[in-house]
């Protein structure tokens, strides 16, 4: 019996329990959008000692949700991956749902309008672009995965995205925790949000995580064909 248990168990009790600290939490938190932060910082803003912030890292690590990179003498963390983001993304929008109403209505507009993912577009402009995409016929989506089309690759060139396709998927969709409907996320989505942000469309915000649309950013979705809702 204890043969048989093991062998359908996956895993996944090991990440939720390096998820299911407060301080962990507010670690992975100060990280989602996309920043890469020393280990004093991240204490300081989980609020614990600097030696409970590397025991807090170390098991982050272990369980491959943070990945570590040296930089002189100093150590910086970040989200491991794409598919960790998603991940932490699809928790928070299972934490939305399951919270009070008012504190779903307490999320700043400027966050609800635009914002960082990990590294790709979300909220109301992230939902714009999926569905400006998929307009223009420059992706198909298949199931919860999608693929740039030939259409999409003239566009890349025209817009200067700097993608290639590869083997892996294209992108995929991330539930948006505040639309309720699916972004999207992979190696697709993050070059175009790197475009826009080398180019000024998109401006950080006063707002962590928030991102302000640019008369430029204005032009490139117009170009799209994306009514802007705000």
């Amino acid at each position: 019996m204890v043969a048989a248990r093991r062998s359908v168990q996956s895993g996944f009790s090991r990440l939720t329990d390096a998820l299911s600290d407060p301080a962990r939490e507010a670690m992975v938190s100060a990280l989602f959008g996309g920043k890469a932060l020393p280990a004093g910082e991240l204490a300081l803003l989980a609020g614990v000692s600097p030696q409970s912030a590397s025991a807090h890292l170390q098991k982050l690590t272990e369980a491959r949700l943070l990945s570590v990179w040296q930089q002189g003498r100093f150590r910086y963390y970040r989200i491991a991956d794409d598919e960790v983001a998603g991940l932490i993304e699809s928790l928070v929008n299972v934490a939305a749902r399951t919270a009070h109403a008012e504190r779903a209505r307490g999320v700043p507009m400027p966050l609800r309008q635009s914002r960082t993912c990990y590294c790709h577009l979300a909220g109301q402009l992230g939902v714009a672009l999926r569905d400006g995409l998929l307009g223009k016929k420059l992706i198909a989506l298949g199931g919860r995965e999608a693929s740039i089309t030939d259409q999409g690759l003239a566009w890349c060139r025209a817009e200067a995205i700097d993608f290639k396709p590869g083997r892996d998927p294209h992108m995929r969709l991330c539930n948006d925790w505040t639309e309720r409907v699916p972004h999207l996320a992979g190696p697709f989505a993050n070059a175009i949000l790197k475009r826009l942000i080398a180019t000024h469309a998109l401006a950080p915000h006063r707002v962590p995580r928030a991102l302000r649309l640019t008369p430029k950013g204005r032009a490139f979705f117009e170009r799209l064909g994306v009514s802007i809702p705000f």
